[in-house]
């Protein structure tokens, strides 16, 4: 029953429909502009990406976290603080940062399809997702990658290649294995590799993370806290999120504004999703108990 309850909620099949016009409008109107694929980024991202995190401090409260202004402010500190650490990290030692954070935020993702397939086959899933720009597009993705780790961007980059390989292959097998198989979900997964194939990094970036991913968890967070809450929590500290990331702004070297902008998106989402999967798990963990 959870299966199917999942398999129809509006924002999954709203996704399907939502991605196969951005494929159709990316090869129509801007797929020779990074600036304009990074413009829209960021206003999805503004609408969605980060609002879905922006309300963990009303998640933590629900399940009783914090309490109190005090509560508040010491929650916000600790969970600033873990970011500003995983910035601090990639600052230094940046192939030290990349790395976990790829293989966490697989881990993370695997939750869009939890509820649907078997814990393995939704960590291939969030794999595949996360590195098959890599063997669609590894020019790209290197490029990307040389910014955020430049010493290992190639090994990375190509060992991205073979595991999308691997993990797509176990996704396949993976779905005839399914008793009741859902069609809604399995067109989303083919809506979704079929943009792996016709979207470059960013935009397709952008078509999972503030499309799929981040409206999913919006909607559980609705259903548990209510439109009031959810945009008490959401305004402010998604503002908070953007005046941290134009600090970080002027703290990286002097290239091209794009790359510096990239730079910014990437490095903070990775720092933002430290804090934001810890919160998520521990919760988890706690309703498994």
């Amino acid at each position: 029953m959870v299966q199917i309850n999942i398999a129809q909620l509006p924002a999954r099949a709203a996704f399907s429909l939502t991605a196969v016009v951005a494929m159709a409008f990316y090869h129509l109107w801007m797929r020779d502009s990074v600036e304009v694929q990074l413009t829209i980024l960021c206003a999805l991202l503004a609408l969605t990406g980060l609002p879905h995190g922006a309300i963990d401090p009303a998640i933590a409260r629900k399940a009783g976290l914090w309490s109190g202004i005090t509560g508040l402010i010491m929650f916000s500190v600790g969970y600033l603080g873990l970011a500003v650490i995983a910035v601090g990290i990639w600052f230094v030692m940046p192939e030290l940062f990349i790395i976990p954070m790829l293989a966490l935020s697989a881990w993370h993702f695997s939750g869009d399809w939890s509820p649907y397939f078997s814990h393995p086959a939704s960590v291939a899933v969030s794999c595949a997702v996360i590195t098959l720009p890599a063997l669609f597009y590894s020019q790209e993705v290197l490029a990307i990658f040389y910014l955020l780790a430049p010493t290992y961007s190639e090994t990375i980059v190509s060992g991205m290649a073979v595991l999308s390989i691997l993990s797509t292959l176990f996704v396949f097998f993976s779905c005839f294995k399914i008793p009741h198989p859902s069609h809604t979900v399995l067109a989303e997964l083919a809506i979704l590799f079929c943009a792996a194939v016709a979207l470059p990094p960013i935009p397709f970036f952008t078509v999972y993370f503030c499309l799929l991913h981040s409206p999913l968890h919006l909607s559980e967070s609705l259903a548990q806290l209510g439109l009031s809450e959810t945009v008490v929590f959401a305004v402010p500290f998604t503002a908070l999120s953007f005046a941290a990331g134009s600090l970080f702004l002027l703290g990286l070297p002097d290239i091209s504004f794009s790359l510096q902008i990239i730079q910014v998106i990437f490095v903070g989402l990775f720092a933002l999703t430290i804090p934001h999967m810890l919160l998520i798990g521990a919760l988890n963990q706690g309703k498994n108990r």
